[in-house]
């Protein structure tokens, strides 16, 4: 398609924010995936009205459209389509924290890690913590519906958006929550997780609370995967809510202390890490380890000094880096199950482990069922490749075989469009294509992204 560059720039309030030279800009191709595609041309957008009048350009020109931001997603999602123009978010970075409402004010760009320390410069803290919080935007977390570490006791990124604005496929641009004085139908529901194929955020309130006050923090290894996952499942049982509750299976364990060698993880099968919701209190700590006791832990260590606690976390902060220092190649899936199943699921990505002659591992959001399992590889070879897919395949059936969905927090994107049919049945997903249709009629959002699905396998 013949893109017309000097017509879109002359129309831009911000003309140097458009990249039609694309030899050096091949970060911009892919995500933290395998996929891989080139754009007609990459808008870096500086303002909502370079987003609106690129939106408005496109549809006179009937050019698709992928929105972007970091591009750290693990799901395809921001991956460009075929003759399509990029517009990425990550330049509308601009922060108001708002103290006295409890609220901050964020362009799409800002990086999440951003909004947590300068609210707590107030006072203040904004609770999700994804793994990628260091280096994704809040744009992307909104539309992908990331989740987090602290996710069991303090929610995910949907609980915290209080009003979006955002740019609807005919440039028009429509205000939601607290943009719109909380009047009319929350569309800004729709928005959050539908991946920008419904519109593109640039604008974003989210609620910020009182500082969440550290507990002791507990690292425990077992010699059995299933233990660490029953253990998780009798703690929930327990009536327990800890602040973090963080798996990982012994591969990734190893990974890990590969990386950075850490006391209890020599020889473990399945690490659990957890941070207590107590304030320093003795009480769940100690129900906590109770549990454990009896769930035949291997090791066993708590850490209520800040400094001693906080290089705890770094076996789970620095995992994605230890994996991927692995292998050549990786694919991460993160699939999610009733939390009463969550040990089943684990024992069953340890079988398909032992059974494959691929390396599977498994880590994740163990308090809310969300278990990432991580498929890596030497090389590319169609042979593998074909491994891999049949992997991924076993792992979805099983997931929705055990009552789970099909992603907690990467989204569905290019990943995992063929499995929805497991899923969803034709009504529902007629009913998606419905909402679609009258959001973006010509399909220009994100067109082959989540509800651009074929048939499932």
């Amino acid at each position: 398609m013949k893109f017309d560059g000097a017509a879109l720039r002359a129309q831009l309030k911000s003309p140097h924010s458009l990249i039609t030279e694309l030899s050096d800009q091949e970060a911009y191709f892919h995500d933290a995936t395998q996929f891989t595609a080139t754009p007609l041309a990459i808008l870096k957008a500086e303002s909502t009205d370079d987003v609106v009048i690129a939106v408005r350009f496109c549809r006179q020109h009937d050019i698709a459209i992928t929105p972007r931001g970091a591009g750290t997603g693990l799901s395809g999602g921001c991956v460009p389509a075929p003759d399509a123009l990029i517009i990425s978010t990550e330049n509308l970075k601009f922060l108001d924290i708002r103290a006295a409402e409890r609220l901050a004010v964020c362009g799409a760009g800002v990086i999440t890690k951003d909004i947590e320390h300068a609210a707590s410069e107030h006072m203040l803290c904004y609770p999700p913590d994804p793994a990628s919080w260091q280096e994704s935007t809040i744009g992307g977390n909104v539309a992908e519906g990331a989740g987090g570490l602290r996710c069991k006791r303090f929610g995910v990124t949907k609980d915290y958006v209080i009003g979006l604005k955002a740019v609807l496929a005919d440039g028009s641009l429509v205000n939601t929550g607290i943009f719109n004085n909380d009047r009319g139908l929350n569309l800004g529901d729709l928005f959050i997780a539908s991946e920008g194929t419904l519109a593109i955020i640039t604008e974003i309130a989210v609620r910020l609370t009182v500082p969440i006050t550290s507990g002791t923090v507990i690292l425990v290894s077992f010699d059995r995967p299933k233990d660490a996952a029953q253990t998780v499942s009798d703690i929930t049982a327990e009536g327990i809510i800890p602040t973090i509750l963080e798996f990982l299976d012994g591969d990734a364990a190893a990974c890990s202390n590969a990386y950075e060698k850490t006391e209890g993880l020599d020889n473990a099968a399945a690490v659990l890490l957890i941070e207590t919701s107590d304030n320093g209190l003795a009480d769940q700590a100690s129900r906590i380890e109770a549990i454990c006791m009896k769930n035949r832990c291997a090791h066993f260590r708590r850490e209520s000094d800040p400094d001693k606690a906080e290089a705890l976390w770094k076996v789970r902060r620095n995992l994605s880096k230890a994996i991927k220092e692995m292998a050549a190649y990786r694919i991460s899936e993160d699939v999610v199950v009733p939390n009463s199943k969550f040990p089943a699921l684990v024992d069953w990505v340890a079988d398909l482990n032992r059974r494959s002659p691929l390396r599977i591992n498994s880590f994740g959001h163990a308090g809310d069922g969300n278990l990432h399992v991580v498929f890596l590889a030497s090389d590319t070879s169609p042979q593998t490749m074909a491994l891999i897919e049949a992997g991924v395949a076993e792992l979805m059936h099983e997931t929705i075989k055990l009552g789970g969905t099909l992603t907690g927090e990467h989204g569905i994107g290019l990943a995992k469009r063929k499995y929805l049919s497991l899923e969803f049945d034709s009504p529902t997903l007629g009913l998606m294509q419905t909402i679609k249709a009258v959001f973006d009629p010509d399909g220009r959002l994100n067109p082959d992204k989540l509800l651009g699905a074929p048939a499932s396998q």
